[in-house]
């Protein structure tokens, strides 16, 4: 089976990987650079922390399985997957009713969580300066980080030993029948396989419209909390921080190159504005503030990014055959880090002919009548 990718993020490489080990023959085209989109600035926390409905939950708890099998067997001397747990910390008045009901939910779902005393956070995380009135955290152990930009890398260099190289091209229409499906290129070229997998994030939206397909994303001239986020990345410090630790006062976590990766929940809004070089400053500015806060040492900010993201109009994502004679194969979602590498082996197993029941209630039939339900943004502690 010969299939064209279309995008080189987490989602595209992850497919392109598990076809290409499976024999299959892969043309992956992009049409800026491998990594250059979404997947270069996420935060990277692999979870499925909160994570509703049920059938959410569970896919979000098997992509964490599955980085664990793709650290195992991709051939690598490299470390991407961290599985050190997260801290999960309210600092303010509302800490009870956060941590039962977080609490609650983890145990209804049976996702694993444990209580951490003042005494015990201090002895696994003693880098922080953890405030005297704060009796406990939440530690969800099987949690993890992921270094992102290793991953990459390492998937690529896969990729080449099998002979696929990313081709910089930017495709405008996919067209398919019983035969099976071609892309056109903007330079008027076409590339003919068996079946295409449209893995282009944000952008899928428009390039299902130009193909006469409907793929719902919110689209990022909306400049909203749902289309970006500020990602600060930290200057290289001594901070020997272990693990993520997400709060309703500062998102924090490692990096294999001794910088943290950041978010402010209360600077979230300020997306609206655009990337303006001023707001940035002054959140890179608030940032600071909060890492003094947290370390009581001074943490130098590098930059904060302005980062659009893909987030599918209802909130879930969209997994599966778009077209009628069943060639054209879309991987949109939003948690991308976390599913990326399950979303891969699932694209090629269903390509193949084998169906996943973990995928049915994310399938695009679900917008057979073109009508969404737009998904609410409301803010719980380490929403992303």
């Amino acid at each position: 089976m010969k299939t064209i990718v279309i995008g080189a993020g987490i989602l595209g490489l992850t497919a392109a990987h598990s076809l290409s080990l499976r024999g299959h023959e892969v043309v992956l085209l992009e049409k800026e650079a491998p990594f250059a989109g979404a997947s270069h600035r996420s935060f990277a926390w692999l979870n499925a922390n909160n994570k509703f409905p049920e059938s959410y939950y569970r896919i979000n708890r098997e992509g964490i399985e599955e980085h664990k099998r793709l650290q195992a067997d991709l051939p690598s001397d490299r470390t991407w997957f961290h599985p050190s747990g997260n801290l999960l910390v309210d600092f303010g008045e509302t800490r009870p009713e956060t941590y039962a009901k977080r609490v609650a939910d983890a145990d209804g779902m049976g996702y694993p969580v444990e209580t951490v005393d003042l005494a015990r956070l201090r002895q696994i995380e003693p880098a922080v300066q953890w405030p005297d009135e704060l009796e406990s955290a939440l530690l969800y152990p099987e949690e993890a980080w992921l270094d992102n930009d290793v991953l990459g890398q390492e998937l690529l260099r896969a990729l080449a030993e099998r002979g696929v190289e990313p081709q910089i091209a930017e495709v405008v229409r996919i067209d398919s029948d019983d035969s099976g499906a071609r892309v056109v290129l903007a330079d008027g070229a076409e590339v003919v396989a068996d079946s295409v997998v449209v893995a282009t994030g944000a952008w899928s939206r428009e390039l299902a419209a130009a193909s006469g397909m409907f793929v719902p994303v919110a689209d990022l001239a909306e400049q909203s909390t749902r289309t970006h986020s500020l990602l600060g990345l930290t200057e290289p410090v001594d901070v020997p921080l272990q693990r993520i630790i997400i709060s309703d006062r500062v998102n924090v976590r490692p990096r294999h190159d001794g910088r943290m990766w950041v978010q402010v929940a209360r600077v979230e809004q300020r997306v609206d504005e655009g990337e303006d070089p001023q707001m940035l400053a002054e959140v890179s500015a608030v940032m600071e503030e909060e890492l003094e806060r947290l370390f009581g040492q001074k943490v130098p900010m590098e930059r904060v990014i302005y980062s659009g993201r893909s987030f599918p109009e209802d909130g879930h994502s969209i997994v599966g055959f778009l077209d009628d004679a069943r060639k054209v194969y879309a991987v949109v979602t939003h948690s991308g880090m976390t599913l990326g590498p399950l979303f891969g082996r699932l694209t090629a197993e269903e390509l193949e002919g084998t169906e996943s029941e973990l995928l049915a209630d994310f399938r695009p039939s679900r917008f057979a009548s073109g009508e969404v339900e737009s998904a609410d943004f409301d803010y719980f502690i380490g929403r992303q």
